[in-house]
């Protein structure tokens, strides 16, 4: 603020300077002028030139006095930052370091908030990735700091961002009405349109659904749009053995077992599945 009212002042002594030439310039008619007027106007803009180039050597010294007074404040900012980077066990460049890595974080995380609801579903084990970068860093004294908590603050607002918009990727919801059924349900065109895949609604609510053949009115199933990183959805065709085989799976065909044993509340025969069902898949 000082340094604007410094350069404010000297623009409007310059501004005056300005006026006073081109005010002598233009008020008078010099070739009418007598030797005498001449001499007396002469003396009176000498004198104002002298008035105007003390105030201006006043100026400067103020200004000179003025850079001595924030270069002394500087010293002491940078005082208190020591002090405060000690208390961090840190220094200047490992503290920006620091902020760069949040701010890697941050930008990483708006990225991944940009893709599509189905996009961040299918991707959503990478938000606990995030989380525990996260927390690696918060780990940190260096954390504790007004411009890390800024940071950090956004980072979890982008998370609750990330999590918010899976949601309806994930699952939409229905209510059951009097009358329902999983395969009248499966064939609204708001659903599935497809009463075929009314399988799909019974194996992803199993929590709830004990025999496809009875639901209750006011039961509130999930409804999936597409399988999540520990799910799958059976298609046309396919078997325990050759679902374990793929490589997005297990790779390995003879670990079809251990899909079986998770999925045993919907698989009666493990050499009996159908299209459309949605099956965990164990990762450990």
């Amino acid at each position: 603020m000082r340094k604007i009212n410094v350069i404010a002042l000297i623009a409007v002594v310059s501004l005056f300077l300005v006026l006073s030439v081109f005010a002598q310039e233009y008020s008078y008619d010099y070739k009418k002028m007598t030797m005498d007027e001449y001499q007396t106007e002469l003396a009176k803009w000498q004198k104002c030139e002298a008035e105007n180039k003390a105030k201006i050597a006043e100026q400067e010294a103020q200004i000179a006095k003025l850079k001595e007074e924030i270069a002394a404040v500087d010293e002491e900012i940078n005082k208190v930052w020591d002090e405060i980077y000690a208390l961090m066990e840190t220094d200047k460049s490992n503290f920006e370091a620091y902020l760069q890595q949040l701010n890697s974080l941050k930008n990483d995380l708006a990225g991944f908030v940009a893709l599509s609801p189905e996009e961040i579903y299918t991707r959503k084990d990478e938000i606990d990735a995030y989380k525990k970068r996260l927390e690696e860093l918060k780990g940190d004294k260096r954390s504790l700091h007004s411009k890390s908590q800024g940071l950090i603050s956004q980072i979890e607002g982008l998370l609750a961002q990330a999590e918010e918009k899976a949601k309806p990727a994930a699952a939409g919801r229905y209510e059951v009405m009097k009358g329902d059924y999983l395969w009248k349900i499966a064939k609204d065109p708001n659903i599935y349109g497809d009463p075929y895949q009314w399988i799909k609604i019974y194996t992803y609510n199993r929590d709830q659904i004990q025999n496809p053949d009875l639901i209750y009115p006011h039961q509130v199933f999930r409804i999936p749009r597409m399988a999540g990183p520990n799910e799958y959805f059976v298609q046309k065709g396919e078997f325990l053995y050759k679902i374990a085989g793929y490589t997005s799976i297990y790779g390995n065909p003879f670990k079809w077992q251990k899909i079986y044993e998770a999925n045993k509340d919907v698989i009666s025969d493990p050499n009996l599945i159908f299209p459309h069902m949605v099956l965990k898949i164990p990762r450990n």
